[in-house]
């Protein structure tokens, strides 16, 4: 009796956190499933391989999110990886944990990606800081509630006709060239994320990434990889492959010392002399939103 009750609560809960109507048989279930179906593109630093590099991300089903070490921390003795990969399993725990529990719940982080950063930061103890990315899917409504604080970001496209085009492009936040706001050890509060909610279509497309991506390639550049991956229903054909097409295009571009890179363009419109890409660990997540009614 004990387990045949355990199970019906953890039901309701996954029904509630799935913005599906309970009932007594799973296969009468009626109401919205939204998920993420989501890629990775990953490739460290060259001289920064051997560990992995310094950017960090998770993932599930319904959340994705992107952390990149700061870099300046070595200069301590400090591994600034440490910091971004405790970061991210923070997030991923504590946003799992508070699924379970559904939106109702007390202190909840749910549809709230600024008070989830805010938890998994109070929750890391790693010295070091990093920039952070959060994006969710809304556990009731078709939005994406994301945060974003530092100059990692994120695209949101969507299929319109023949062309895909941007519907968001998230801003960098920055003290300066090259000084990304960031959390942790004497870092910014993670209450200064740039927060928004997006309304969001079935097979949307959400593009994550690390400053590693975006600083050598342009956002046009971007849609151009993803769009001959698009098929005539607007599936996208395989999130995992696109993410690495990205990952390796970027990091092309960053090696390329006559690249007129976004960096580069950066670097002189605050009176800097840098010509060509921006070698830096690259991390690409990849997303396409789905949306499906159950009748």
């Amino acid at each position: 009796m004990f387990v045949k009750s355990k199970f019906l609560v953890r039901l309701r809960l996954l029904t509630k956190s799935l913005g599906l109507t309970s009932c007594r048989n799973m296969s009468m279930f009626k109401g919205t499933v939204r998920t993420l179906d989501t890629g990775v593109g990953f490739i460290p630093h060259m001289e920064k391989r051997h560990k992995g590099g310094e950017d960090a991300y998770c993932t599930s089903d319904t959340m994705v999110a992107v952390a990149d070490g700061v870099g300046g921390w070595a200069d301590s003795g400090v591994d600034p990886a440490l910091y971004s990969r405790r970061l991210c399993l923070n997030i991923k725990d504590r946003y799992l944990k508070d699924r379970d529990k559904g939106i109702d719940a007390i202190h909840s982080t749910l549809n709230n990606p600024k008070e989830l950063l805010t938890r998994a930061v109070e929750e890391t103890r790693e010295r070091g800081s990093s920039t952070a990315v959060i994006c969710m899917l809304d556990s009731q409504k078709d939005y994406l509630h994301t945060a974003n604080l530092g100059d990692s970001g994120y695209i949101l496209l969507r299929k319109s006709g023949y062309d895909l085009i941007t519907l968001f492009r998230s801003k960098e936040q920055t003290h300066g060239f090259n000084f990304p706001y960031q959390v942790g050890v004497g870092g910014d509060d993670p209450q200064s994320a740039d927060v928004k909610v997006h309304e969001v279509q079935n097979n949307d497309i959400l593009v994550v990434g690390t400053d590693g991506l975006f600083d050598n390639m342009y956002d046009k550049q971007i849609t151009e990889v993803i769009s001959p991956f698009i098929k005539e229903q607007d599936d996208l054909l395989d999130a995992g492959l696109v993410a690495d097409m990205l990952s390796k295009q970027a990091e092309k571009l960053s090696l390329n010392t006559n690249w007129n890179s976004p960096f580069a363009k950066s670097a002189y419109d605050h009176f800097y002399d840098y010509k060509g890409g921006k070698h830096d660990d690259i991390t690409v997540l990849v997303s396409q939103i789905r949306i499906k009614h159950i009748e």
